[in-house]
């Protein structure tokens, strides 16, 4: 390629943008100059870059377009042709999304870095940090999922008047919440709140519900509720599926502060708008009443809410999020029931569902209530069968290194025949756990 001079490469600038010269030139630069520095019939010096380059963003985001040209575009046209390289990585990182494609060489992201790092494109930056961010959340590594996206924000901060910024904030706010940094996703979203001009009214219910999430996590339930109410405030009439999350939460956060009769009064209102075609959302209501009522020892009502998920359960879709938390809750009522064998037969079901589904969460929740009932009803001869069927995935469980101190102490008392002080010890874990 023929290599342009300072004033061509303005010129390809301008006409890669679709933008007339009076249009770049501003109220500070003439138009007359515009075309004397396009013809290389006078110098373009850094200051007047920079004006031009702050006309034609300003242009930019008018049109609603996420380019940020910077001055050293303009006097580089080096660096304004490997602008062309940002987009082709841009381009590519796209297409491994649309192909749910997640997998990337460290080669292809050092190659990535040290190329951004070299001509520092600050909306290139931007968008390739955001994409990888994207990547690593679908291909569920949070760690790098939150480095990438921490990383463009950062860069997003040199960016002025950078459109729906707001979004990408809204992502690191997802992943703190799954991660448990909790006072951080409630920073992100007082942030984005207080911060970001642009931010529709959608998305301010978006942020208070995460607000509130994280509050809610935090068992900070009466804060959780405020922020719930500030939800509501900027929720359209027809957005059923956020009215649905914050009734939900809502009529949670009142269990857990006693207050029934509002918690009632909200999951009621959640069983008037949902879709009575979606057996799921409806179940996840019925579960919710059934909690109230055995908090508050009604028996007839939990088995009037309790036959009508059973009726139910058959017509679900057995490979949905929420199903194996809804056969927990089941099993839940049967012992509240005291109907200790279908309780088992339930947490036996789940422990082999969540083994198949690889969901180490509920088989977790549901092998810890298996033993309980094991070691509470005295059959610990099941114990021993229960570990043999699942001891891969028991060995293959993620650790706490504060066990493995806590399991050679154990090893080592009853190693010196100490039984009695291993059993205590194990009580006081088991106590403590609980």
């Amino acid at each position: 390629m023929k290599k342009l001079t300072v004033g061509e490469n303005l010129k390809k600038i301008r006409k890669d943008l679709n933008l007339r010269q009076y249009e770049i030139a501003g109220k500070d630069v003439t138009r007359n100059l515009i075309s004397l520095m396009e013809n290389n019939k006078t110098p373009i010096y850094h200051n007047v870059a920079n004006i031009i380059a702050k006309n034609i963003n300003e242009i930019l985001t008018k049109r609603g377009q996420n380019i940020y040209i910077q001055a050293e575009d303009i006097l580089n046209p080096e660096r304004y042709e490997a602008r062309s390289k940002a987009n082709e990585f841009i381009f590519q990182l796209k297409k491994q999304l649309e192909e749910k494609n997640y997998s990337i060489e460290v080669e292809e992201l050092n190659e990535i870095e040290n190329f951004l790092n070299k001509w520092g494109f600050i909306d290139k930056k931007v968008k390739i940090y955001e994409l990888l961010g994207d990547i690593f959340y679908n291909a569920k590594d949070l760690n790098r999922e939150y480095y990438y996206y921490i990383k463009a924000l950062e860069v997003s901060y040199e960016y002025p008047n950078m459109k729906e910024r707001y979004k990408l904030i809204l992502k690191l706010v997802y992943n703190c919440i799954v991660t448990k940094k909790y006072e951080e996703a409630i920073r992100l979203c007082d942030f984005a709140l207080t911060t970001q001009k642009d931010i529709t009214d959608k998305y301010k219910c978006i942020f208070y519900f995460n607000s509130a999430l994280a509050y809610y996590y935090l068992e900070d339930y009466n804060k959780a509720i405020d922020q719930l109410s500030c939800a509501k405030y900027h929720i359209s009439f027809n957005n059923y599926r956020e009215i649905k999350r914050v009734l939900m939460l809502e009529g949670i956060c009142y269990v857990h502060i006693k207050n029934y009769d509002r918690a009632l009064k909200s999951y009621n209102k959640l069983l008037d708008i949902v879709d009575k075609k979606n057996v799921e959302e409806i179940c996840l209501a019925y579960v919710n009443l059934i909690q109230i009522y055995i908090e508050k020892n009604d028996k007839e009502k939990v088995l009037e809410y309790h036959q009508k998920i059973l009726e139910l359960l058959p017509s679900l879709d057995t490979s949905t999020y929420h199903y194996p938390k809804l056969l927990l809750s089941v099993a839940d009522t049967f012992k509240y029931l005291k109907e200790y064998k279908v309780y088992e037969q339930y947490l036996k079901s789940i422990l082999k569902h969540s083994k198949q589904n690889k969901d180490e969460n509920v088989f977790l929740i549901t092998l810890s209530d298996l033993l309980d009932f094991y070691i509470e009803s005295g059959n610990l001869h099941e114990v021993e069968g229960i570990f043999e069927q699942y001891k891969n995935s028991i060995f293959n469980l993620n650790k706490d290194q504060n066990y493995y101190i806590l399991l050679k102490f154990i090893y080592s008392y009853l190693e010196l025949d100490r039984v009695g002080e291993a059993k205590l010890l194990i009580k006081n874990i088991l106590k403590k756990g609980g």
